[in-house]
């Protein structure tokens, strides 16, 4: 049986990369031979216009996934080779509305998806919000990846993250694991980059992905609902996803042996005094 790894990527600060790294991390895997599924939370759906689908009126979305009682397989799109997608519309906001108002609210989405086993990955992009989708995805992966971009807003929003998964692992026994801290539109001229990549370092260990490099390349992309690795393949954008992608498949044997954890050890450690630390040497 294919043993799926169910990775969410968020961080409570906007503009930090959560949806060009869950685009590039689906779309990275699945040119690897892996087959994805990638699933669009937040209403903005900018996941789902980042592959050029178009939702059309009508067309089945996340909202009847979760509301409606359709099937997963009744509201996937099928984006590229290996790379699906349960694409999202401002529909979204009024299934999170629904689902608050539900007995058990904060596993819909396990509960929809928990057992489909058809797909190697499932990459979850969240809305930037401590919201019931929130608190879904957190129960629903087994694995977190946070993009920080290099400035206190973005590593305070991914610590907030590490607090609101060991709350909810107090109460349900079960949180995701690190996959990976990823620094995002890294500029190594300025001093702020070198003392927040140095200070994520200590703390994260081998759980820091490599970094990405700033590159106006993914703004053309992304206007042309294109992925990186298509628009340009040879871009610092490209080659950066690459060994992000790389950095996220090596893991999968110790990821097998790692998951569910139920003290959640290794977010606490990293999480306490990192933002102190990195604005106090700055």
């Amino acid at each position: 049986m294919r043993m799926t790894r169910r990775i969410q990527v968020q961080n409570f600060k906007g503009g930090v990369g959560k949806t060009t790294t869950a685009l590039h991390l689906a779309h990275g895997l699945s040119l690897r031979g892996k087959r994805v599924l990638l699933i669009d939370l937040d209403h903005q759906a900018n996941a789902t216009k980042g592959l050029g689908i178009v939702v059309k009126d009508g067309q089945p979305v996340f909202y009847h996934l979760m509301v409606k009682d359709m099937s997963y397989k009744e509201v996937v799109v099928e984006a590229r080779p290996n790379l699906f997608v349960i694409p999202s519309n401002e529909l979204t906001a009024l299934a999170e509305s629904h689902i608050a108002a539900e007995m058990g609210r904060e596993m819909y989405l396990f509960n929809k998806l928990g057992d489909v086993t058809e797909f190697d990955y499932m990459v979850v992009d969240c809305a930037p919000a401590l919201s019931v989708l929130h608190n879904n995805a957190l129960l629903f992966s087994e694995e977190m990846i946070i993009p920080v971009s290099m400035e206190r807003w973005a590593v305070d929003g991914g610590l907030d993250i590490l607090k609101s998964a060991d709350r909810m692992g107090r109460v349900y026994r079960r949180q995701p694991v690190i996959c990976g801290v990823l620094p995002w539109k890294v500029d190594l001229r300025t001093n702020m980059t070198h003392t927040v990549v140095q200070i994520l370092g200590q703390a994260y260990g081998s759980r820091l992905l490599p970094q990405i490099r700033s590159d106006e390349k993914f703004k053309a992309a992304a206007a042309e609902g294109k992925t990186i690795f298509e628009f340009d393949a040879h871009s610092k954008g490209a080659q950066d996803y690459g060994l992000v992608t790389d950095a996220v498949l090596a893991q999968e044997v110790d990821n097998q042996k790692a998951r569910r954890t139920e003290s959640g050890s290794s977010e606490k450690e990293a999480e306490h005094g990192i933002a102190e630390r990195i604005f106090a040497s700055a």
